[in-house]
């Protein structure tokens, strides 16, 4: 998916402009994209007969789809799904189900971009028709044999079936015809990842920004290349059992308009795990990207992971994530899902020190070696400032460990959370240079924070430390609007201060907002954040005590969902600082 550059707002006016056009935007996409949905399924019932049998998906709202039965071979059984366009899944419904009743073996569901697919493996010459109900909007697909004399009977079985849920009954075998508002049959948002077959994928990805206002100690330019190379594997154990295996490798390139930042190409592993399925329970052992939280670019309670902060915030929460060494396991039941993580060894979040935009210390150290007033040895003092991290070495006592717990209403979804584990951001505990108080300016002249202070010998002493959260997270749907949220309190958050040493003070925040699918599939996306620090020290650098902001984003897919257009925006009312 290609990413476009990202712009940083420095005038209030053309601030003023950026948030005026944004919200004009907003309006009048919505007038054209007509009524829709953003949806989540629910549920999913299945029932039984003698000749038939029905999947009854529940739907939060009413969604376009689509449903294809494919013939099997001699490898394959036959097989039917439905995609559920702008759909999301529900965390306690799990992605593998075993069945093995009348004519269907199992259940799978998969996720790419905005598409939820549900894959039903079948026994036998049977295939699928649907139909739906409203109040609440509910697919039926039943699967029965269409050869024969086979037909009346599961005509007759299905309506049946349908009455126990009291649903209309499917229209009759030889009269199903595809739902109106289908596209042709040819299309395809990704393919079905069948047992015992390899399925490789990738994506390239190139990201370039430019300062709308430049100066002359910070980036100007910024490009980054990344790429991912993977496959995924799926075998059925027995009837009650499969296993999954993934491999993925992350090739990452930055480049640095300053030549003393770290502009080295990385290559690691991303996800590589393997994970057993059952019908109520699942365990993954691996490296893995766990995803807790409903909000998008900023999400409290999303502190399993650590993440790559070299762009900070500009780029996807989910693909600023850094996939750590885990064993998960979730457990499920009609309307809940508890969920566990142990993570064995301590993973720190990727960050620049010195010399870039969104370094740990910014452009501290580039704005003395580009003074043309600083002397020759301060310069070079400044160039040799090395950092010195102590990390928690691999023992039983650094372990983490995290459980969360969801539930499900009619109409909302919940879920509270609790991580013992540890800031993935340093504590700098001692810094070279003493009796410095640096305003965190980058139009001021460091020299003048310079004057009074001492230059010693050390090495700026980055430790990492215990942390714990606890969050609530919520989701509902007030038609046509999807609204959602997340608070989460943590007991100690590391922050720069003015003397460059850390303060940890707890924080809390609240992110909530809103977001709305049309039928044409424009998505639009509005969240409000509120950021408190408690204790807070006038000391601090970068923060205010509270720190109220608004963030989003606009998308839209075109050519069939191989290409997708998309702005994301971020406004911080406590400063006015903002980026699209």
């Amino acid at each position: 998916m290609p990413e476009f550059c990202v712009l940083v707002f420095k005038s209030p006016r053309v601030r003023a402009i950026f948030v005026a056009i944004v919200f004009a935007m907003t309006v009048f996409m919505t007038q054209l994209a007509g009524t829709g949905y953003a949806a989540e399924l629910q549920k999913i019932d299945t029932l039984f007969s003698s000749n038939a049998s029905q999947v009854v998906l529940q739907v939060s709202e009413s969604v376009r789809y689509q449903m294809h039965n494919l013939p099997g071979d001699s490898l394959q059984p036959n097989r039917c799904y439905v995609d559920l366009y702008s759909t999301n899944l529900t965390h306690t419904i799990p992605s593998w189900m075993a069945i093995e009743k009348a004519n269907l073996t199992k259940i799978r569901i998969g996720v790419h971009a905005t598409t939820l697919r549900v894959v039903l493996d079948l026994k036998g010459r049977n295939s699928c028709t649907i139909s739906t109900s409203e109040d609440p909007f509910r697919l039926l697909l039943t699967v029965a044999d269409q050869t024969g004399d086979k037909k009346e009977k599961s005509n007759f079985a299905q309506t049946e079936l349908s009455k126990k849920l009291s649903l209309p009954s499917p229209p009759p075998l030889e009269s199903v015809e595809s739902p109106p508002t289908e596209v042709d049959s040819t299309f395809t948002d990704f393919t079905l990842t069948e047992p015992n077959q390899i399925k490789p994928w990738g994506w390239v990805q190139l990201f370039t920004a430019h300062d709308t206002k430049e100066h002359k100690v910070e980036d100007h330019r910024f490009s980054r290349l990344r790429s991912r190379l993977g496959a995924d594997w799926e075998t059925d154990l027995n009837s009650d059992y499969s296993l999954q295996l993934r491999g993925s490798v992350d090739i990452d390139h930055i480049y640095y308009q300053q030549s003393s930042a770290d502009d080295d190409t990385d290559i690691d592993f991303a996800e590589t795990y393997l994970r057993i399925n059952s019908s109520n329970w699942d365990i993954t052992l691996g490296r893995q990207r766990v995803r807790w939280g409903k909000s998008d670019q900023l999400s409290p309670i999303d502190s399993i992971n650590p993440q790559d902060f070299r762009q900070f915030v500009t780029v996807d929460l989910e693909e600023r994530a850094i996939p750590s060494w885990l064993l998960r396991t979730r457990w499920y039941g009609e309307s809940t899902s508890f969920e566990t993580i142990i993570q064995p060894w301590f993973e720190s979040s990727e960050v620049d020190f010195f010399d870039s935009d969104w370094a740990f210390y910014r452009n501290f150290r580039k704005s003395i070696t580009s003074d043309s007033q600083a002397s020759e040895p301060l310069k070079e003092y400044a160039r040799g400032i090395k950092v010195k991290e102590d990390k928690p070495n691999a023992s039983a006592e650094n372990m983490s460990a995290a459980v969360r717990f969801s539930w499900q209403t009619e109409q909302s979804d919940f879920s509270v959370s609790y991580n013992y584990g540890w800031e993935t951001m340093p504590t700098i505990n001692r810094f070279p240079i003493k009796n410095i108080d640096y305003s965190g300016d980058p139009s001021d002249n460091p020299l003048e924070d310079l004057t009074p202070a001492d230059f010693t010998d050390e090495r700026v002493e980055a430790e990492y430390k215990r942390q714990q959260t606890i969050g609530l997270e919520w989701e509902t749907v007030i038609d046509p609007i999807g609204f959602r949220g997340e608070i989460a309190h943590k007991d100690h958050v590391a922050f720069i201060s003015s003397d460059f040493t850390s303060e940890r003070n707890a924080v809390t925040q609240l992110v909530s907002g809103i977001d709305y699918t049309s039928a044409s599939e424009w998505y639009f996306n509005l969240q409000g954040s509120w950021y408190y620090i408690h204790d807070f020290s006038d000391k601090i650098l970068y923060y205010d005590e509270n720190t109220v902001s608004a963030f989003g984003e606009i998308r839209k897919p075109i050519l069939r969902g191989n290409l997708e257009l998309a702005t994301k925006y971020n406004y911080i009312i406590t400063d006015g600082s903002s980026y699209l």
